[in-house]
């Protein structure tokens, strides 16, 4: 088709970046402060002590870079969609974030003192999860309720509607932050944002770290109210998007 013509040749720019990237640090060795890829150019496989191609490397790094921005712009983009028609909750982010922050921005040393802005993150994550739903392939043989499941069947978790199921949340469909306040109450497995086990996403822990800062730094400096008319669809491809985008007026806090 024209438009997977069009991403393949996309898709060979990126690549060819990549490599030159990756060419380039070599040349030059690691910096004072090691970053991704010189974290990836060191790594060792634990059991055979193989190092990674380049192009290895370059896959790895292009799954960091496509997988770990859309993401967390989407989470962030429900976050302040779901803070725009509850100015109750988002004055009260709005207040702590000031509190820690001023008018500075944000760094990974505020994020355990922005507490309430995390459990804003959270409850747009269980809301309007980026990764909708999950697939496994099966590797043995399962039972779940009546259904058998076979080796090499493919097992879909629908994460959106688990994260809205009525008998593992209250009032499953309203935005209520405070619901993570106590989040050892929450079971492992009726939130699943970021997948889990063995496949769960490599970036879960960068992704919300990150959404914390970038949301905290805006609601200390913007006000945020919804654009009459303008209400997205969430829609789903591949990623959970808004479907027209988001619309909202920002003023000075």
């Amino acid at each position: 088709r024209p438009g997977r013509a069009a991403a393949a040749r996309d898709l060979e720019g990126m690549q060819a970046a990549m490599d030159a990237a990756i060419a380039r640090r070599r040349a030059t060795g690691p910096g004072a402060v090691p970053d991704l890829m010189d974290l990836l150019l060191g790594a060792r496989d634990p059991e055979t002590g193989r190092e990674m191609t380049d192009a290895e490397l370059r896959e790895n790094l292009l799954t960091f870079i496509v997988a770990g921005h859309e993401t967390t712009a989407l989470t962030l983009a429900w976050a302040l969609y779901l803070c725009a028609f509850d100015q109750g909750v988002q004055a009260r982010a709005r207040n702590e974030a000031q509190s820690v922050l001023g008018l500075r921005a944000a760094g990974a040393a505020d994020v355990p003192r922005l507490g309430y802005v995390r459990q804003v993150v959270e409850e747009a994550l269980r809301l309007y999860p980026p990764g909708g739903f999950l697939s496994r392939t099966a590797q043995a043989e399962d039972r779940l309720s009546a259904a058998v499941i076979r080796p090499g069947d493919t097992v879909m978790i629908p994460v959106y509607g688990l994260h809205r199921h009525r008998k593992l949340w209250n009032d499953p469909d309203a935005f209520r932050p405070d619901r993570w306040a106590d989040r050892a109450g929450i079971d492992r497995y009726q939130f699943l944002p970021f997948g889990d086990g063995p496949r769960i996403c490599i970036g879960a822990r960068f992704a919300l770290q990150e959404a914390v800062v970038i949301l905290a730094t805006l609601l200390a400096r913007f006000r945020f109210t919804a654009v009459p008319g303008r209400r997205p669809d969430p829609v789903m491809i591949l990623t959970l998007r808004p479907e027209g985008g988001v619309w909202l007026e920002a003023t000075p806090a």
